[in-house]
């Protein structure tokens, strides 16, 4: 079967397992070691029925082009960023990973030492149709990395002592336990878990957390329970989200808010996406802190970080960045953190985060529309003179005094992207209405 160049997208390597086979996986290792000029590659891998297949196929091609191997097993995305910028002599790494998408799926991730993501579409044009064998094959070598990348997530100072505290866990059959356990059990907690098992079928509910309806068996533990808070993550683990002691969701950007506001961050330069909120832009600068805005997205967020040495970043999806961990996720060490606040608070979780609760808010709502220019143009024809402020940086942004809104198109599906946020629920109601009546009147 010819390799697809579909499945070489924006950020990865993406698709069906039967088109994510092991010849793309070899092809493209060997590719790092010739075109890149790798010499030392990590490989992870997640739980998913063809990764142990596909991380032997890109081991073997490794080996055979004269790289060699620190082969780290099953990981999360966040053990998987610490094991490629951290370990020495590290060129590359390659995760083999679908993250949340449903068991008939499977990916690669690439990033480089500098924490640079590689593209799928850069991938593709790396490939080669046969790399001939090294004189050399390389070595492999396998490592536990989890104690390290955990002592590193405890090194700043944010040891909480969570012996007494009532959390729940779901893990959704994802990657979680092999970081976020083990830092549990560090914390002394011991929490009620959910799904812990990892299963490449997803039984249960899919793991990502972004949507409200897969955190529902989780808001209902919680409050069954009377849990102090719950902590959901996505299947690769470079994701989270917190729900409060009442079974409500945590704005990824309200916690974005809290992190900024803490001494550790306090005063430092902080990149947010254009999507987030008035009250983290506004926590941010109270915190004698500068914001720096950048395109959605996580290589957005991670070369603007680079670029303006900023402390932090993140996005609403529930992706956080740090300097610490080479400007990329480490869901393991925002858990700690938060928590961290949390304890060192004296507060119930809702009582931590209701400063950041002043506005309303829609979430992102997708939208199908197959002329996505159009739908930009006529909602943008309609606001955009009449804004204090309008971005066209992604898609359109447009401030008001009392609330602001972005449309934006997907890079890959016939989808827009809308988000909403007002100072009252009615006025949020009534913007929102006006913009989705636009909209459809173009389909």
């Amino acid at each position: 079967m010819p390799i697809l160049q579909d499945i070489f997208r924006s950020y990865d390597i993406r698709g069906k397992l039967d088109q994510v086979t092991e010849e793309v996986a070899s092809k493209v290792a060997a590719a790092l070691v010739v075109r890149e000029g790798a010499k030392t590659i990590v490989v992870g891998r997640d739980m998913r029925q063809t990764s142990p297949a596909l991380a032997q196929a890109a081991v073997d091609a490794i080996i055979r082009a004269g790289g060699d191997v620190i082969d780290i097993g099953m990981c999360t995305t966040s053990l998987f960023n610490y094991a490629v910028t951290k370990q020495p002599g590290v060129d590359v790494g390659m995760m083999i990973t679908a993250s949340h998408n449903p068991a008939d799926y499977n990916g690669i991730k690439v990033g480089r030492a500098n924490s640079q993501p590689i593209s799928g579409k850069e991938l593709f044009g790396m490939l080669e149709p046969a790399v001939a064998p090294a004189e050399v094959p390389g070595n492999v070598s396998a490592r536990d990395l989890v104690p390290e990348y955990i002592d590193h997530a405890l090194s700043h100072g944010v040891v909480p002592d969570l012996r007494g505290a009532k959390i729940v866990i779901d893990y959704g059959n994802g990657m979680g336990i092999v970081t976020v356990r083990p830092l549990m059990e560090r914390l002394g907690a011991e929490p009620l878990e959910l799904y812990p098992e990892p299963d490449a079928h997803f039984p249960n509910h899919e793991a990502n957390p972004a949507i409200e309806e897969t955190l529902v068996d989780l808001k209902a533990k919680v409050k069954e329970v009377g849990a102090d808070l719950g902590i959901a993550l996505d299947g690769d683990v470079d994701r989270v989200k917190f729900i409060d002691e009442n079974g409500e969701s945590v704005q990824s950007d309200h916690l974005l808010a809290l992190l900024a506001s803490d001494p550790e961050t306090r005063g430092q330069k902080v990149v947010l996406a254009m999507n987030l909120s008035w009250a983290t832009h506004e926590a941010v600068r109270e915190a004698g802190g500068e914001v720096i805005e950048c395109p959605i997205g996580r290589t957005n967020i991670i070369a603007t970080m680079i670029r303006e040495g900023a402390l932090l970043g993140g996005e609403f999806s529930g992706h956080f960045m740090y300097r610490d961990f080479s400007n990329l996720e480490s869901v393991d060490y925002t858990i700690a953190r938060v928590l961290s606040a949390w304890k060192k608070s004296g507060k119930t979780f809702s009582q931590l985060v209701a400063p950041y609760r002043r506005y309303a808010n829609t979430g992102e709502i997708n939208l199908h529309v197959e002329d996505k220019q159009a739908a930009l143009h006529i909602v943008e024809e309609t606001f955009a003179s009449q804004a204090t402020d309008t971005d066209r940086r992604d898609g359109i942004r447009c401030r008001f005094a009392d609330w602001w809104f972005i449309l934006r198109p997907s890079n890959t599906e016939p989808l827009v992207r809308l988000t909403v946020e007002a100072k009252s629920r009615e006025l949020l109601e009534e913007k929102r209405d006006e913009i989705l009546r636009l909209i459809q009147s173009e389909k």
